[in-house]
């Protein structure tokens, strides 16, 4: 039944997709985030640069309204993102090793060593008391930094290599799939107690499905992605037993990055494979169906979408990153506009 209901054409509403260049070429924009002044915020792994895109100044198919801010050390590889709440742009150093952090009022930038050689540094999000925790890909750690001290705690968890992670009521859960393009899987959803360091693994069926990006609602719910199953899970862990519901999408496109707009009651994704922009309308989905999906393609060929943002508007916000691991680069921020004029028709 999954397998019919895909071959159908949807009837979406009508979506617009605008696109806006970095100054630096071949930057590869790579994670993003909105300020509370409504600044758009992003990396450029491939540029070295961090940069703000105004959207009241913005115009697309150019680089109106967007300034960049180039890292002290060439080669640093900024690659993730967080706005902390004072203001302070965060953000990880793939290859520089380390975490950095951005003043927008000066544009002053300071960066931290991490104590383990060659971690790779990834996802980023702040903690209740304004720490900064972050994943350590290559290491297999979770990892704290004081604002203040400047001072990096780590934390051994195991080897499933984590990618995204999220706070939620004293704990942090984090994604783990392994090393997927060398063929090592791990599978598994897992949660670090802040206050016991107690960890527990939760296992995503089936094997090799690769769970990836992660985000929370406002009641705590968990939604990920499994990139090589082509996957949307949402994983209510606090129920017990923990209920996870999974919503397949038509065909082998690679779920990465999902934002929930709890407001209109969609879940979006990017589509690696795609070239697509994703959505899930959670009034008309079925759990073990893909109802309820629509996808919009980007004007770009093989932009290979990565992170994605929703903003007061309801608009979603994505880097074109292009395959940037195989030396292909893009140098856009994409914008869509769910009422928009229709920029290319829903497919399911």
């Amino acid at each position: 039944m999954i397998a019919c209901l895909s071959i159908y054409p949807v009837h979406s509403e009508s979506a617009a997709i605008d696109e806006f260049l970095t100054p630096t070429p071949d930057s590869s924009p790579t994670d993003l985030a909105f300020d509370a002044a409504g600044h758009l915020w992003f990396t450029e792994i491939n540029g070295n640069r961090i940069g703000r895109l105004a959207p009241g100044e913005a115009e697309p198919g150019t680089s109106k309204g967007i300034t960049e801010y180039e890292l002290p050390q060439a080669n640093s590889k900024p690659h993730y993102l967080l706005i902390a709440r004072d203001g302070m742009i965060w953000f990880s150093e793939m290859s520089g090793n380390r975490i950095g952090v951005l003043d927008p009022g000066t544009g002053t930038i300071r960066e931290f060593p991490i104590p383990t050689p060659n971690s790779e540094p990834h996802h980023l999000k702040e903690g209740a008391d304004g720490s900064i925790w972050f994943l350590e890909f290559e290491s297999n750690k979770l990892a704290r930094l004081d604002p203040k001290s400047g001072q990096i705690a780590e934390f051994q968890v195991k080897e499933g290599h984590p990618h995204d992670l999220e706070i939620v009521d004293g704990g942090v859960w984090y994604t783990q799939g392994g090393k997927f393009w060398a063929r090592m899987f791990y599978n598994k959803v897992a949660r670090y107690d802040i206050a016991t360091g107690k960890i527990v693994e939760i296992d995503v069926l089936p094997e090799q499905s690769v769970p990836h990006g992660l985000t929370q609602t406002g009641d705590g719910t968990l939604w990920f992605t499994q990139l090589f199953e082509s996957k949307i899970a949402r994983l209510d862990w606090k129920t017990q037993p923990w209920t996870m519901e999974m919503f397949p999408l038509p065909g082998r496109k690679g779920p990465h990055d999902l934002v929930v707009d709890e407001k209109r009651g969609w879940v979006w994704y990017t589509l690696n494979r795609a070239d697509s922009i994703g959505r899930l309308d959670l009034a008309r989905a079925k759990p073990g169906t893909s109802e309820g999906m629509e996808e919009f393609p980007i004007p770009t060929p093989k932009a290979h979408p990565n992170e994605l943002v929703v903003d007061g508007e309801g608009n979603v916000w994505f880097t074109e990153m292009g395959h940037y691991f195989m030396g292909k680069f893009q140098n856009k921020i994409g914008r869509l506009k769910p009422d928009g004029p229709l920029a290319g028709e829903g497919t399911r």
